[in-house]
Formats: C-alpha cells, structure tokens, sequence
C-alpha cells in the first residue's frame, strides 16, 4: 500500500479523538488530532459510516454496517470520504495494536534495584485543605472528555435511560476514548459543553439517582492528583475548579483522600498515579536527579512566597537556569525583581495565538452557552489586551489584592506538593508558564465582566485559566513561546 493509498480496511487513528456534542439539538462529531491539533466537523450520517469503519471492515462491508443504522452511502463517496480523511493524516495504520501500544500502554515501570515496594509507599496529603463543593457542576462544564469504564458506562445508561435514549442506544451517549474500535474506556457526550449527565442547576443526574458511587471514578477523585516522588505519593489537589480556592483556608470540608488510606497500595488500582522520573529537567539542557528535585521542592515549598507570586515564580525561573537548584535561587523566589513587561511580552503573545486560533475554531460548532468556549475567547481577548504595553505595566505595577494573592499562594503549595511544576518542560520554563497564567488570570475578570457574572466558574478565575489551558491544549503556548524566545 502507498503512503496516498487508504488502508484497505480503514479505522480512526489513536491519536484522533472523537467527542459527540449536542448544541441545541443538532448533533455534531468533533474529530480531533492529539498530535496537531486539527479540528474537523462531521456530521451524524458520517460519523455513523466512520464509527462503523474498526479496522475489521472494507469500505463496503462499512457502508453495509453503516446502511443497517439509516445512514446510507454510496461506495465511490465513501471511498472518496475516507480518502479525504487518510490524506489528513487521522486514519490509522493496519495494525490496531501499534497505536494502542503507543497510546495505551499502562506497564508498570521496573523498579531499580534495592528499591522500595512501591505499594508501600506512604500517602503524603496536601495539609490543611479539605473540599467544599459546591454542586454547581463547573467542573463538568469545562473538559472536553469525561472518561467512563465500560462499568461506569453501563451503570449510567441503567439509572438516565432516557439521557440521549443512551439505554437502548450505547452509541448515542458514548464515543470511544480513541479512534473507533473497542477500547478500555468511553467518553460521554456533550450538550452545549455540558457532561449530558448534568442537569439543568447544575447537579450530576447520576450522583442524585445512584449517590456518588454512581459516578465515574475520575468524577469521584477529582480535583485530587495522585504523583509517585519515589519517597511517598503525593496527594495534592488541581487548582481547576473553582471550589479548590473557595475552599483554600476553610475547615470542615471533604478530605481529599479517605484517612483509613495510608500507602499506594491502599488506593483503587485504576486510580492514576504518575511517577517521577528518575532524572527531571531544570532547565534547558540541564539535569537533576529526582532525590535533588523533591528535596529542593521541599525546601521552596518552606520558603516565604513574596506579595507578588508570579513575580517571584519569573525571577526564581532565571535563578535556576543561572545556578541551578541552589538556596540562593530560593532566596530570589522569596526576594524577586518586579516584572518585566518586555520578558512577558513573547509568552502573552504565544498564548494569544493559540487561544485566538482556537477561539475561532471554537465558533463554527460550539454553543453560545459552551462554559469552555467562552474561556478560550476570554483568555484570547484578555492576552490581546494586556500586548498594550501601559496596559500590562499598569497591571503589574498595581498591588496585587489581598485575596489575590492569597489564592496564587495557595496554588502555589498545591502546584509543589503534587510535584505539577515537573512535565514536559524543563523547570525554569514551567516556572515562567505559572507566572505567565497568574498574570492572565488577574486580568480576566474586566474582560469577563458582565457576561460571566452569574457563572460560578468565573469565581476564580486563576482555576478557569488552568482548567481551559490543560482542558484544551491551550498550554502547548508554553513550548511555542520558549522557542520564540
């Protein structure tokens, strides 16, 4: 077969995800690329014909499936369709196994010799918190997939039958997690970017029909982040939801973790806990080993966090690619330089970018009422505002408000505990994207003004700038403006 030649028997790549969305009630399939980027619209005749393309069909045997759910097709446009889709790069190999394989894989890493069991691991929670949700469903409002196990899966359709006649009908309410043949998990459908669970005040359906069990485990878990350090896991919470600063200094809350849970071992098997790798980048081209980045992240998170977080978080990022993980790069953290408006310039542009771009895209099929639309258009026209330069001197001279402050300091210690400043980018630049979000995040609210006002996300609004970047791709701007620089 030649690279422009289809696959004889054509499935949607691993890569490609497909997310069913209902706005208003006309049903639309969102194909998008994992690798790119790339969005493309379909409607529900080809979505049928594709969902019936798993890799084990000719395009004839596809229009025959296709043709027994009502969407008829003729062989020629189907093969001009998946033509269309192979030359976009979203049809996968012949081989189902080797994108899963790539995609997929949940091996257990081996351990190092004279390691520690690490099932024996303690659990280390985030002191002083506890939770206090508020039922209002933001966090169901503003991710493009809610995963479901088949379990799960079955165990909604029983309770909400009638949620998208999903209880005769799997396939009206779930699309696979990736690609189109059978896999571990599905993902749920959306109404006006909503988990079509939710109803209409904001309460999950299936945790008022079947209590919390009923949900999801990761509906269950959430906000809560579980990170392997090599010492202990530790358990800290997303700063994505705007109950997690709501409740930043309040007793009486939910604990984040059951107490009677007290190593890895103790946890659900399927819950995620990353790990640490055993050499973490600090800077670009600059290495330390994991035992230096947890014992140096302990030692920040003691530190005194200055009135102005993001200004810190910028000076410590130039203090560690200058010296590296040293307590003189700590001291520049809890003594920083101000802000330079010239150095946020490039990494404000790069995130306007990207944000435009998918502002625009987001248009042609999302709902007016899509939460996660309207942040991505609010974090676009926020970046653009703050490219004037007296606009964005301005905002970084003016005192940053007590509560403000309060918050990044509290997203600061729940970033360190749970290891989230440690990715795919080198520290130091991971350090200058918080910084970057921060800033954003204090300009979001004369953008929102008005029309975000009711809206129990927009409370917060440094927990919509991180839940929309990590939701939606929006922190690939990171890398693009790294590079620019």
């Amino acid at each position: 077969m030649s690279p422009s030649t289809p696959p004889a028997r054509p499935r949607l790549a691993a890569h490609v995800l497909a997310r069913r969305h209902l706005v208003g009630e006309e049903e639309r399939v969102i194909l998008h690329d994992a690798r790119t980027g790339q969005l493309l619209q379909l409607g529900a005749r080809e979505w049928v014909l594709l969902s019936a393309a798993d890799g084990t069909r000719d395009v004839e045997g596809i229009v025959i499936a296709a043709a027994r759910e009502g969407a008829h097709a003729r062989v020629p446009a189907a093969q001009a369709f998946f033509a269309e889709l192979h030359a976009a790069g979203l049809l996968g190999a012949d081989d189902a196994g080797e994108d899963a394989a790539r995609f997929g894989s949940t091996a257990a890493a081996a351990l190092d010799p004279g390691e520690r069991d690490p099932r024996q691991r303690p659990l280390e929670v985030l002191p002083d918190f506890s939770l206090h949700c508020d039922g209002r469903g933001s966090c169901c409002r503003i991710y493009a997939s809610i995963l479901f196990d088949p379990e799960e899966a079955a165990r909604a359709r029983a309770l909400r039958p009638d949620v998208l006649s999903g209880g005769a009908r799997r396939e009206r309410a779930f699309t696979p997690e990736r690609g189109t043949w059978p896999c571990a998990a599905s993902v749920v459908a959306m109404r006006d970017g909503r988990c079509a669970y939710l109803e209409g005040e904001g309460r999950c359906s299936l945790h008022a029909r079947g209590g919390p069990e009923a949900k999801p485990l990761g509906c269950r878990t959430f906000p809560t982040s579980f990170v392997d350090d090599g010492e202990s896991v530790r358990v800290s919470v997303a700063v994505e939801c705007a109950c997690v600063l709501a409740s930043a200094g309040r007793p009486g809350g939910a604990p984040l973790l059951d107490p009677r849970l007290v190593t890895r071992g103790d946890l659900d098997e399927r819950i995620d806990v990353a790990r640490l790798p055993d050499r973490a980048q600090v800077a670009p081209g600059a290495t330390a080993s994991r035992a230096e980045v947890v014992a140096w992240s302990r030692r920040l998170a003691a530190a005194a966090p200055p009135p102005d977080v993001a200004a810190g978080l910028f000076s410590l990022a130039g203090a560690i690619e200058a010296e590296g993980l040293t307590e003189g790069a700590i001291a520049r953290f809890e003594r920083p330089d101000p802000l330079d408006p010239a150095a946020l310039a490039p990494w404000l542009a790069a995130l306007h970018g990207r944000a435009a771009r998918r502002a625009r895209e987001d248009a042609a099929w999302r709902s007016e009422r899509d939460l996660a639309g309207r942040a991505t258009r609010w974090i676009a026209d926020a970046t653009l505002a703050l490219a004037e330069p007296d606009l964005l001197g301005a905002l970084l001279l003016a005192p940053v408000p007590a509560r403000v402050g309060d918050r990044e300091r509290f997203t600061l210690r729940a970033a360190l505990h749970g290891h989230r400043l440690l990715g795919a980018l080198p520290l130091s630049l991971a350090l200058r994207d918080r910084a970057v979000r921060l800033v954003v995040a204090r300009a979001l609210p004369a953008v929102v003004d008005g029309e975000g006002a009711d809206d129990p996300a927009c409370a917060e609004p440094i927990a919509l700038v991180e839940a929309t970047l990590r939701g939606h791709g929006l922190d690939a701007y990171a890398a693009e403006a790294a590079t620019a620089g």
